[in-house]
């Protein structure tokens, strides 16, 4: 547990965060000299008409002529500026949970978690011409969290460079849209393979290339990435806040092609990872293949339909222990569905239905648990960080949401989720339980927005076990401020 006057691992993060904004001012600065240079020798200048009046001469003429062409001369050879902005966010958000989910015993957790969570984004950019380059710091920290063993990474990453990249669009181009290589974050379609953490205190990032084309309107991504582990993970330096620069791993690679329908109602995801243990990455060994196709109908008028499925085959250890040296096959597949319609001028209603393949036998060959890659989860199964919503695995869930937007500064989000294994563990009902949801969002001012949201989960026989039984309770409250 620490406090903010004994939060440690920043002298040292200084330095090294002035070598990363360094680097990229470095590169800024001698690529506006290159191009400066460019065009002051490559860039004609134009030739200047001058019609004479009846009464000038030839020699006024060229004297004219002459002096105008020293006056734009300067003009055309001055070079275009670049273009710098900064921007950024800081959110607090404390949330509080009584009972947690999953089955648990009192040597493991406490009833109670109780989490105050900040985020600081800041983002620097410099535009000219063809080119950006980016580079975005992050400084995500918690607080009141008391040997909680669910700590992980994911909540902790103390003053680190999540983005700095460069990013060429070119001119004229039929089919190249633009090329960017560095450190990285994004989004693909429904990001339930690929997606940044929003409600979640960090994002993930990667390193690499990604190319985006675009054919008869077809807009088409490749690209080549290697994860980037988030670093300290260890219980004890995360408590602490101490901090180490994250990093990637030749032995993990992450490539594939995302591509969008000219409508934007379709979009196809083919991804491939590939992961070995070293030295300093233990890891399953995934060498996993993911197909997904995702479409959107709107009909009716009002209504609109979304379906995704998704399959996944391949091999993978059980553990990422260095011990497990089994190599299992991997056949797992995901659906969602969701339907619906706006019922109101400001209330949009849909229904949901989600089933997700599952694993309750790890005696056998073949893994069938699905396997998210780098999505998240909060938009579908709830809260993540100290509620822990559901995983996306071992699943079948029906259940309902609705959005409504009284105002552009009101958002409120009510849902209800009913759950169950889709193979439950030997001995163990297969009901999991009822979710209830809400949340409210207010615009306060375009700088500030202000949230406040509970879950309750009704637990089922599947889950009433362990030492904590009871129905689980949240809460949570959080500021936002852009700037």
């Amino acid at each position: 547990m620490y406090t903010c006057s004994s939060i440690n691992g920043w002298p040292n993060p200084v330095k090294n965060v002035a070598f990363y904004l360094f680097l990229p001012c470095t590169i800024m600065a001698a690529a506006f000299a290159f191009s400066a240079n460019a065009n002051a020798s490559a860039e004609p200048i134009p030739e200047v008409s001058v019609t004479s009046s009846p009464n000038s001469s030839s020699a006024d003429s060229l004297k004219t002529q002459t002096l105008k062409t020293q006056t734009l001369k300067p003009q055309i050879l001055k070079a275009q500026a670049p273009i710098f902005d900064i921007s950024g966010s800081y959110r607090l958000k404390y949330e509080h949970l009584n009972n947690p989910i999953f089955p648990s015993s009192s040597e493991d957790r406490a009833q109670v978690n109780r989490r105050v969570s900040s985020r600081l984004l800041v983002k620097a950019q410099a535009n000219w011409d063809v080119f950006n380059v980016t580079l975005e710091l992050a400084d995500s920290r918690v607080w009141l969290d008391d040997n909680d063993p669910t700590l992980k990474s994911a909540q902790v990453n103390t003053l680190e460079p999540l983005q700095f990249f460069a990013h060429y669009t070119p001119k004229d181009s039929q089919y190249l849209k633009g090329i960017t290589a560095g450190r990285v974050t994004f989004d693909h379609g429904s990001r339930r393979l690929i997606g940044q953490g929003v409600y979640r205190n960090t994002k993930n990032a990667f390193d690499g290339v990604l190319v985006d084309y675009q054919v008869s309107d077809w807009s088409l991504r490749g690209f080549y990435l290697l994860p980037v582990s988030r670093l300290p993970s260890d219980s004890g330096a995360l408590a602490d806040a101490e901090r180490a620069f994250d990093k990637s791993y030749s032995e993990r690679e992450f490539f594939g092609l995302y591509v969008t329908s000219p409508d934007k109602n379709l979009k196809v995801h083919s991804y491939w990872l590939k992961e070995e243990d070293s030295e300093k990455l233990a890891t399953k060994n995934r060498d996993l293949y993911t197909l997904a196709v995702e479409y959107t109908k709107p009909f009716a008028e009002s209504w609109k339909a979304n379906i995704e499925v998704i399959g996944q085959t391949g091999t993978s250890h059980q553990t990422a222990s260095a011990t497990d040296t089994t190599e299992l096959d991997v056949e797992s597949w995901m659906v969602h569905a969701n339907f619906g319609k706006k019922i109101t001028d400001f209330t949009f209603l849909r229904a949901e239905v989600d089933a997700i393949s599952g694993d309750n036998n790890s005696a056998d060959n073949t893994i069938t648990d699905f396997d998210s890659l780098y999505g998240v989860r909060r938009f579908d199964f709830g809260p993540t960080d100290v509620y822990q919503a559901m995983p996306r695995r071992n699943l079948y869930t029906v259940g309902a949401r609705s959005v409504t937007k009284p105002s552009k500064k009101h958002n409120i989000m009510v849902s209800y989720k009913a759950m169950w294994y889709q193979k439950a563990p030997e001995s163990v009902d297969n009901f999991i339980g009822q979710q209830l949801e809400a949340r409210w969002r207010w615009e306060v001012k375009p700088s500030l927005r202000l949230a406040i949201g509970a879950a309750y989960l009704l637990k089922g026989d599947g889950f009433e076990r362990g030492d904590y039984p009871d129905d689980s309770q949240f809460v949570f409250t959080g500021a936002l401020y852009t700037f």
